[in-house]
């Protein structure tokens, strides 16, 4: 016993080679993982680094993720945490991560950005805040892997704080290098699609609704050759057209809102159909809610709850469905919904940011409740 004392003082001391090795992994668009390899780069053209003594390369348009070898417990948490849409303790703990591999610490100030992103909602300080941790980012890291995903959240975090043209110089920027440096259609659909949302928060109706057909062109003519991605494509190719119809709320011509949307609400593409229901009940609150027309409020909430129903993706038309359905209640107040009527408000606007924290509904919904 006085042997095994004496030496296993030294036996802790000895260094672990397991604990020093890297073994970083590379998931492949295919659905295969290159594993027990150390990342040296992390490039626009791909990761590259070592296998054993070989050197290897994977090329960026085969690379979905990337898995870290022991990562820290804060970069851990904070994963986790964005998985469950609690953004702002991911956005805290990324921001603790320390690493003494500087590709790794650039990972966690790269998801402390995304996450402070998501986490925006209406706080215009926020998105300030998260718009030039993304410009630092970015001109730290002008030609990293990650570079065009930094790109659009620069210009949504931009578009979120007011500064309109900033976000529109970025987004153009994104679209252009799309081209340029191989970034793909992809991207370029992503680019065009928040630029249209830029330029509707700016009050430019006429111009975002060019750019969200532009947008839902690039994501249809990309779907044809896509491999992946098509849930993505299928979805920019959507709220385009979703886009389209809030362009002329946005000129507050409810009316032609209300007849695009119940045209998109007959199509055969189920997740138009229940888009345009969520639209068509968007155009006629907006339309009644200042004089509180009881009749026309019933005629959203039936289709809001229409458009619940059938989006089967449980998606953006839901999110939005919701966020009506409780406006609705608190439109229709207690004489028609009874004492109640705030209380049922709440449980439609929590349903939006607890299941849908990064739908675009999410901030609006969060905000509404809190009054």
């Amino acid at each position: 016993m006085r042997i095994l004392t004496m030496l296993l003082p030294v036996a802790f001391l000895l260094p672990s080679a397991s604990a020093q090795k890297i073994n970083d992994a590379i998931l492949k668009k295919d659905g295969s993982r290159v594993r027990g390899v150390e990342i040296t780069e992390f490039l626009l053209s791909g990761v590259r680094g070592t296998r054993g003594s070989d050197p290897f390369e994977v090329p960026a348009h085969q690379i979905v993720d990337i898995e870290w070898s022991d990562l820290p417990e804060e970069f851990l948490s904070a994963r986790a945490a964005m998985g469950r849409g609690d953004f702002q303790t991911a956005t805290q703990l990324f921001g603790a991560v320390t690493s003494n591999r500087a590709l790794v610490k650039t990972d966690a100030e790269f998801f402390k950005i995304k996450s402070a992103v998501a986490a925006i909602g209406n706080d215009k300080a926020a998105a300030t805040t998260a718009a030039e941790h993304a410009s630092s980012w970015l001109s730290a890291n002008v030609n990293h892997w990650r570079t065009p995903e930094a790109l659009l959240l620069a210009g949504r975090a931009q578009r979120l704080a007011g500064t309109a043209g900033t976000a529109a110089a970025t987004l153009k920027t994104l679209d252009e290098r799309a081209i340029t440096d191989g970034f793909g259609s992809l991207w370029s659909a992503r680019a065009k699609y928040e630029l249209a949302l830029t330029l509707l928060a700016d009050g430019k109706a006429s111009e975002a609704r060019t750019k969200f057909k532009s947008a839902g062109t690039t994501a249809a003519n990309a779907l044809t050759t896509a491999k992946g991605n098509k849930s993505e494509l299928q979805s920019i190719k959507t709220e385009s057209r979703v886009g389209e119809g809030e362009a002329y709320l946005l000129e507050k011509d409810f009316k032609k809102a209300e007849s695009f949307f119940r045209q998109l609400a007959s199509s055969p593409d189920e997740s138009l159909k229940a888009a345009g229901h969520a639209g068509e009940g968007q155009a006629i609150f907006l339309s009644a809610v200042d004089s509180g027309a009881a009749n026309d409020l019933r005629r959203a909430q039936l289709a809001l709850a229409t458009a619940s129903v059938l989006d089967a993706s449980a998606g953006e038309a839901t999110a939005k469905a919701n966020y009506y359905l409780g406006k609705c209640l608190l439109a229709l107040g207690p004489d028609k919904e009874g004492d109640s009527f705030k209380q049922r408000a709440n449980a439609y606007f929590k349903i939006v940011f607890t299941n849908y924290p990064s739908s675009q509904w999410a901030g609006k919904a969060r905000t509404a409740s809190s009054k």
